[in-house]
């Protein structure tokens, strides 16, 4: 059903997101030397073990500014002598938000991260990539803080900038005439790919496994994970994948020039890029590209404040050449063993948007699936405005769960194993009403709580569980463990899922029947639309 990460409001907490990363502390007086393809990179550490190291702001693209904006990013280019590696890069251009203590951006961003514990071209270990969320028009490569606490476990740990909002997304006429591919609005993925094949050029002397990479994201991170699962343009470029809270394929996306009228899109890429190019007073013309390329970052981020035009992944033709429905329906995406899920109280974080009566839930629900909303509603009935805000969460955390469950069905009949999961964990402390909410799961991941987590023992022992089950998926392509709680993958016979709480259990999947009543709609939505979206331009 409706997408969930274009409606990430400023009032959206994820806690873990606020909180500062540790210092890095220098445990040698002579600081890690590496040298890659690019040149001599200088390092720093992050604990006071000397083997304890990381490489940040390592520039993994050439600047995408001036007359490289909007386009695929280009290799970075080499450098002589020694670069300083001890600083993060600046955050990718994007608007304040008011969940999110922002650092510095800049429109030249396209920096990573390297965490390792083996500076060894010979360790060969498993690297897990990490692409943050935010809706895929805020948020930074290091905020939320995984590198230490992950690398300490035996994997390098990796994690990117890319491009958001307007400079990561916009699609525009001029720009697919442009492009060799016909296409434009997916720079953000493409980031994320040259992040990927930097990597496998660069990864080996910082200890990493070009061949053993499990890319790794929530929310926004994880729905651009499952389209590059439905890029041709990322073969062989990942073994693994961890989706947490975010997919791509259980509804329809946005068509850079098909319009849409389900699953709460509106117009197309191109007519977005349209209207934007509009406010800032440049129209159709030669030099239109000219004059929106000389526009600064602030003017274009000062123009989107005001008319709000939603930016994200969508159909291209090239990056994604088809709607993820439809390829991963038909079992093309890439084959790669994966771990899913959704945490049982998403929304609570979320906002509630405007819909407060029942007139605005029956028109929310009109938007996302039509003619076929009365279905939705049956599933997710109001009799009252005193029903709708619980059956609003209660349809938004199953929108998450169902993503999870539909991903998990359609890489089981691709023949490829998902490990499905139910993050349940509520906060003992003022938080607890909000119940197991979105994100809460990468303090988890990180160790890293916010300063007032009431700590137990449970929660150290479902921490301890998660890196472990994460880090062994990284490592063998499957999460289980001799010490852990058996994970079974998923199975439509037996339709169970593995939960993640104060108890660590393998049970039956909730709400089965209202999922499956999101599965007949989608069905419905898919079948009626098949005919109507464009087909794959050949290269």
């Amino acid at each position: 059903m409706l997408r969930h990460f274009s409606w990430i409001l400023p009032c959206l907490i994820v806690f873990v997101l606020a909180n500062p990363v540790a210092s890095f502390v220098s445990g040698s007086s002579q600081p890690p030397i590496v040298t890659l393809e690019t040149g001599v990179l200088e390092g720093t550490r992050f604990g006071s073990a000397p083997n304890e190291i990381a490489f940040l702001g390592v520039p993994y693209a050439a600047p995408p500014i001036d007359g490289l904006r909007w386009k695929p990013p280009q290799p970075s280019e080499k450098w002589n002598g020694t670069r300083k590696a001890t600083e993060f890069g600046a955050a990718c251009a994007q608007l304040p938000a008011g969940w999110l203590h922002m650092p510095a951006w800049n429109e030249d961003c396209l920096f990573l991260n390297i965490w390792t514990t083996q500076l060894d071209a010979k360790a060969k270990r498993p690297v897990i990539v990490y692409f943050h969320g935010g809706g895929n028009t805020n948020g930074f490569s290091q905020m939320t803080p995984l590198g230490p606490t992950l690398a300490r476990l035996g994997v390098v740990v990796v994690s990117a900038n890319y491009r958001l909002g307007p400079l990561g997304f916009f699609a525009h006429p001029a720009l697919t005439q442009e492009s060799e591919h016909r296409s434009s609005g997916n720079y953000g993925l493409l980031d994320q790919l040259q992040a990927l094949k930097w990597l496998h050029e660069n990864i080996s002397p910082l200890g990493g496994d070009p061949n053993r990479i499990t890319v790794m994201g929530q929310s926004a991170g994880a729905y651009d994970i499952c389209m590059l699962m439905a890029s041709p343009l990322a073969t062989g470029l990942f073994q693994g994948a961890i989706m947490e809270s975010g997919e791509c394929q259980s509804t329809l996306i946005e068509d850079m020039r098909t319009p849409i009228h389900y699953n709460g899109i509106s117009g197309t890429g191109e007519a977005a890029g349209e209207q934007l190019a509009n406010d800032l007073g440049v129209t159709d013309g030669p030099d239109a590209l000219q004059k929106l390329r000389t526009v600064s970052a602030d003017q274009i981020l000062k123009a989107w404040s005001k008319d709000q035009v939603g930016f994200d992944g969508m159909v291209d033709g090239w990056v994604v050449p088809e709607q993820p429905a439809k390829i991963f329906l038909e079992g093309r995406q890439l084959q790669v063993p994966m771990i899913v899920g959704s945490n049982a109280d998403e929304a609570t974080v979320l906002g509630n948007n405007d819909v407060k009566t029942l007139q605005q839930y029956k028109k929310y629900l009109q938007a996302d699936a039509g003619k076929y909303a009365d279905q939705e509603f049956q599933a997710y009935p109001a009799a009252s405005d005193a029903d709708v805000l619980v059956r609003y969460l209660q349809l938004q955390n199953d929108f998450f769960a169902y993503g999870a469950y539909s991903v998990s069905r359609a890489m089981t009949h691709a023949n490829e194993k998902a490990y499905l999961y139910y993050f349940t964990y509520a906060e003992t402390g003022k938080r607890a009403n909000l119940g197991a909410y979105h994100g809460e799961e990468l303090m988890f991941l990180s160790d890293v709580f916010r300063p007032d987590w009431e700590h137990n023992r449970d929660d150290e022992k479902l921490g301890e569980a998660i890196r472990a089950y994460w880090t062994q998926f990284a490592k063998f392509g499957n999460p289980n463990g001799s010490s852990l709680t058996a994970w079974p993958a998923y199975d439509p016979h037996v339709e169970q899922c593995l939960e993640l709480g104060r108890t660590i259990v393998a049970r039956p999947i909730r709400h089965q029947s209202q999922l499956q009543v999101l599965e007949h709609i989608n069905k419905q939505i898919f079948a009626e639309t098949a005919n109507t979206q464009q087909e794959p331009r050949k290269n």
